[in-house]
């Protein structure tokens, strides 16, 4: 019975790899050969590939995708951080209402809030016309459900208040024990949480295209304004892109398993 049971979930397991690994694996072979009239594809080439790693406006654009996509993170992670810490041990009564409004976002479209933030912000004196505090903004909101979620797990499961209560009686303030002894108890949930937050952000195109434009080119717009022109040029830039987010995935997991194994030792 248990031998049955393993095969069917390995079964399982089996349908869902494939179905998720194969449309890759498609693309990639659609980006490697010239030709595919047939039920074979013809004319093995790595030119695409090369084309675009040589073409500096698609290296600067992965780079700009790279930091609009960490800086809202960063910001959102930090603000959600401080208010979960100050509603779970000052004001436990106003975590739900803190949650409703974090949850409204799930309800807003990408277009509708594009199209909200331009007119509402367009034009107007000061640093908030700017585009890319704009887009900063947006992204923020966005990524605010799911930011809050994550953390939200990861701090409830923690006992807070007896945490930092046996902090001051060993005399360190409620502040530094939320950085020195909380945060770094809830780094593997925060490091997840931001990686989820991350991996949404960097496939955009919406919100960008339609806040900053061309003049702010990211990977998802240059992503689209090459399919008009190859399609296997654009199967090689998804390919590189999920590339880019599998190194940054496994290089988050090497350093959250090192300091797990670390903390472990100690």
């Amino acid at each position: 019975m248990k031998l049955k049971t393993q095969l069917w979930d390995g079964c399982i397991l089996f349908i869902i790899a494939a179905f998720l690994i194969i449309p890759l694996a498609l693309t990639f072979l659609y980006s490697v050969f010239t030709a595919w009239m047939d039920i074979l594809p013809t004319g093995f080439t790595l030119s695409f590939y090369s084309e675009i790693l040589t073409d500096g406006a698609f290296i600067n654009s992965l780079l700009r995708s790279l930091v609009i996509s960490f800086v809202p993170v960063c910001i959102c992670s930090l603000a959600i951080l401080l208010v979960l810490y100050v509603t779970t041990l000052y004001m436990p009564k106003l975590e739900k209402c803190i949650e409703i409004l974090c949850n409204i976002p799930y309800a807003i479209q990408g277009v509708i809030l594009a199209v909200g933030i331009i007119s509402l912000y367009s034009g107007k004196p000061g640093f908030l016309s700017n585009r890319l505090f704009l887009l900063v903004g947006a992204y923020c909101i966005i990524i605010l459900p799911y930011t809050f979620r994550g953390l939200k797990n990861t701090i409830g499961a923690l006992n807070v208040k007896c945490v930092v209560e046996a902090a001051q009686v060993l005399g360190c303030s409620q502040l530094h024990a939320f950085f020195a002894i909380i945060i770094p108890q809830m780094k593997n949930g925060i490091i997840s949480t931001m990686m989820l937050a991350f991996t949404m952000l960097f496939a955009d195109f919406v919100v960008v295209n339609m806040i900053a434009g061309s003049a702010f080119r990211t990977a998802g717009i240059y992503l689209y304004q090459t399919m008009s022109k190859s399609g296997q040029l654009s199967s090689a830039i998804i390919v590189i892109l999920f590339i880019t987010t599998f190194i940054i995935s496994t290089l988050t997991l090497m350093i959250q398993n090192k300091a797990v194994t670390k903390r472990g030792k100690n």
